[in-house]
């Protein structure tokens, strides 16, 4: 029996969701199969929504912008997360970069 979400459709506007299905995708870096629910998927998931960013938005993405007094509208995510997590998005939008050749 398939059990369905029933808000699924609603929030997104889109047919249900069947949950009893397998929920793999293919890992464009290391070619393998990895659960869409796991870590990796989400951090290249971020990490390819990010390189479809313009350089600006990538730069206000990772440090935040500023108004015209220098007083921060938000502080991106060095502020928020910290110098080592952005490096560690830096390193899976190289992979991503190197997997598919560009």
């Amino acid at each position: 029996m398939r059990r369905v979400h029933p808000l699924f459709s609603l929030i997104c506007g889109a047919q249900a969701m069947d949950i009893s299905k397998d929920t793999t995708a293919i890992s464009e870096p290391t070619g393998q199969p990895v659960s869409t629910w796991s870590e990796e998927w989400k951090e290249e998931c971020e990490a390819r929504a990010i390189l479809a960013m313009s350089k600006e938005q990538r730069d206000a993405f990772f440090n935040g912008r500023k108004d015209a007094d220098g007083k921060p509208i938000d502080r991106g995510v060095v502020g928020v997360r910290g110098v080592k997590a952005a490096e560690e998005i830096r390193a899976t939008m190289e992979r991503l970069l190197t997997a598919t050749g560009r």
